[in-house]
């Protein structure tokens, strides 16, 4: 029962907060111009400011974290193919929504909230890091997948190398990196600013997603979307396990290979499925259900989890 109460105080008040964004939303306090911006202002300003902060300070270095990132890549390498065949009997334009929704997690806002209640500064910072590594086998995925279902873009290695250069996440985890490899030293009163900057990112960040949520598309969500999210919340985490189990991760570290891989549906599978030409209607759907369901498959894997490690 102890075990489960821990899990439920890290996924209960990143959930209550979602709905309270959603609650808000529906109740015309947050508008639909205020969610922009400030999403723009977490995605490009203290999203990037809290990623760095966490990994310029952390105790442990890049090579020491080195099982964890294998882990997850591997895992994620696995779990693409196999989200493929679960989408070979879906119509032919359903399945690039279908696999990027059972495979694309929300790793940098509810993945890093969850490792940050569960495991503290020193878990945030191994959860920026396997976001790196995760999010560009996400994005090399995602585009492939639109552009090879979609008869509306064709693939381009030129774009994706760019969007994934150009994207502020990344590149703060680098510069992180860097900055931490030299031996900088920054003076206290950036560092207090950063962490004034990074300690708004996870709130408002769970609002503004709460507010972007329409849970009335629950009422259509196909066999497809239930698949779907099923396979993200339940199959993607087991595989990651698995890998981190054979490379003996300690405890710590399985916790956080868990959460980032529990974590549900990314809401921006929905905005490429739309820019793209995939299925946008089932896109929504996955995201919205894997997000409800999230709550409880994330609070009894990590109860387990806790009671076996």
């Amino acid at each position: 029962m102890e075990t489960f109460a821990f899990a439920l105080s890290v996924t209960g008040p990143i959930f209550l907060t979602l709905l309270i964004g959603y609650g808000l939303a529906r109740l015309g306090l947050l508008s639909e111009s205020f969610v922009d911006d400030a999403s723009r202002l977490v995605f490009l300003i203290t999203l990037p400011v809290l990623l760095f902060i966490n990994i310029f300070t952390a105790e442990s270095a890049l090579a020491d974290e080195w099982p964890l990132l294998l882990a997850a890549a591997l895992g994620t390498l696995v779990s693409m193919p196999l989200a493929w065949l679960l989408a070979k009997p879906l119509d032919y334009t359903d399945r690039s929504a279908f696999i990027q929704g059972a495979f694309r997690g929300n790793l940098g806002i509810i993945g890093l909230a969850w490792a940050a209640k569960a495991y503290g500064s020193s878990g945030l910072a191994q959860a920026a890091l396997l976001m790196a590594v995760v999010t560009m086998l996400y994005n090399l995925a995602a585009v492939s997948l639109f552009a090879f279902y979609s008869q509306r873009q064709r693939f381009s290695w030129q774009r994706l190398l760019r969007d994934i250069a150009q994207n502020p996440l990344i590149i703060a985890i680098v510069v992180a990196l860097l900055a931490k490899q030299i031996g900088l030293v920054l003076p206290q009163i950036l560092l207090q600013t950063g962490d004034y900057l990074a300690s708004i990112t996870l709130p408002l960040a769970l609002l503004c997603i709460g507010a972007s949520l329409d849970f009335s598309l629950l009422r259509r969500s196909s066999v497809a979307a239930f698949a779907a999210s099923g396979f993200k919340l339940m199959i993607v985490p087991g595989i990651l396990l698995a890998f981190g189990w054979v490379l003996g991760l300690p405890a710590q570290s399985m916790g956080v290979l868990f959460l980032m891989a529990a974590a549900p549906t990314a809401t921006v599978s929905f905005i490429m499925a739309r820019a793209m030409g995939g299925n946008s209607q089932l896109a929504a759907n996955i995201v919205a259900l894997s997000t409800l369901l999230s709550v409880v498959t994330a609070s009894i894997g990590l109860a387990l989890l806790k009671f076996v490690v």
